[in-house]
């Protein structure tokens, strides 16, 4: 397997791929075998003293990670290259948790319970500390916002490096106006479609996509940490759902992001990097051996393990959307997705029986594409992959990310943005 067709899988972060002819990416193997002798890092500034902390959203830190340290650069952590100059300060921080999907791994349960019919309890509880947890904040005002106004906010937090800083607004939004009703839920939902995911391409040189993945990638353990917080404080609601959505994104954009440090040989493709900044060269070189040993200590050393890790990450996640989701709500989008999921790992039958179950909303995200499925499904005579037009299918799905493609290239021209600039 091929780290193109890891990443070819995964709708993400950091998709590349081309419009028009082709579909990029680069088509080295992925090295995941990690060389003898690769250590993990102790992160004072997370795990100060023991016990380790259990993170928001996440499992306790593994031991494991912290029986060493990983070198900390010494020189400037910025690189500046041709066109692009980047501090990796927050990366340097994160090191041992820039994907904490994979390592320590998401503690979907801390999130948001496995049953709606729990989450129902837990909030009716006379005991819960605060009004806005007792009623999952139902009784605050609802966010009104004109089109444009809508428009303005979505735009002003939008980033081609940094997601964290610029998605401010929102959260400053959720902590004030009702989970349900009025445009919070619309606001976090525009906010997932047009800003959530972007592709980008090393068209000369990869220095500068893989420094700015890794941005990214130290942007998650935010993201999850206000995620876990806001839906145990607003259970079984929409803004929460919509935040659930985020959260499998935020998974793609981690496969992603690893795949192209898993990808790159140091030595051969990051040479601009080591002109300009040797010990920042050199420390890269180490978290990438870093996290070659931490997937074989998973048992995650192949591609096809890897990607189907991943995949059972997103599955738990849409899964939780299934059944907590109130009065129905975007639930054939996660329905969609689930069964997009089974089918990309040939989980066929699996697939359908989900893709079955899709009851067409004309305001979903996912609506055109599920409904040309539904239709591909209904038009089969059972649950084997003889009975269904698989190519058909498979046209289906490259269509939808064709039509992603186009608009998150429009919408990078709207900020003066082409795929492999940053």
């Amino acid at each position: 397997m091929r780290a193109s067709d890891v990443a070819a899988q995964s709708c993400s972060f950091t998709l590349h791929l081309v419009v028009g002819v082709c579909i990029f990416r680069v088509t080295a193997p992925v090295p995941l075998r990690a060389p003898t002798g690769a250590t993990a890092q102790k992160l004072e500034v997370f795990a100060a003293a023991p016990p380790l902390p259990q993170l928001p959203g996440l499992n306790p830190i593994d031991a494991g990670q912290d029986e060493s340290a990983i070198r900390r650069p010494e020189e400037s952590p910025v690189v500046s290259l041709p066109g692009f100059k980047y501090d990796f300060s927050k990366v340097e921080l994160r090191a041992t948790l820039l994907f904490p999907f994979l390592t320590p791994g998401l503690a979907l349960d801390q999130i948001v319970p496995g049953e709606r019919r729990e989450i129902m309890a837990s909030f009716r509880d006379p005991d819960a500390p605060a009004p806005s947890r007792r009623h999952g904040g139902r009784e605050k005002p609802p966010l009104v916002l004109g089109t444009a106004a809508l428009q303005a906010l979505i735009d002003r937090c939008w980033s081609r490096r940094d997601r964290w800083s610029v998605f401010e607004p929102l959260i400053a939004l959720a902590g004030t106006y009702n989970p349900d009703t009025g445009d919070l839920p619309a606001a976090l939902h525009r906010y997932v479609q047009e800003n959530g995911l972007q592709p980008y391409v090393d068209a000369t040189i990869r220095d500068a996509r893989m420094w700015v993945e890794l941005g990214l990638a130290a942007d998650h353990v935010d993201f999850i940490g206000f995620i876990s917080r806001y839906a145990s404080e607003h259970p079984a609601t929409k803004a929460t759902i919509e935040l659930l959505f985020l959260l499998d994104k935020l998974a793609q954009g981690s496969l992603d992001a690893l795949v192209t440090l898993l990808d790159i040989e140091p030595a051969k493709d990051l040479e601009w990097t080591r002109r300009v900044n040797g010990d920042a060269f050199r420390w890269l070189a180490e978290i990438r051996r870093y996290y070659q040993a931490q997937l074989e200590r998973r048992g995650l050393d192949s591609a096809v393990a890897l990607r189907q890790y991943y995949s059972r990450v997103r599955l738990a996640i849409l899964t939780r959307i299934l059944r907590t989701t109130p009065h129905g709500y975007r639930s054939s989008d996660a329905r969609f997705l689930i069964g997009a999921v089974h089918w990309r790992e040939g989980h066929v039958i699996d697939a359908l029986q989900s893709w079955r179950d899709l009851a067409v909303d004309p305001t979903d995200a996912y609506v055109t594409v599920y409904s040309d499925i539904l239709a591909a499904v209904r038009d089969s005579s059972g649950g084997n992959r003889q009975d269904v037009d698989s190519a058909r299918v498979d046209r289906i799905l490259k269509s939808e990310h064709g039509r992603w493609l186009i608009a998150s290239i429009d919408r990078l021209r709207r900020f003066g943005y082409h795929l492999d600039t940053f």
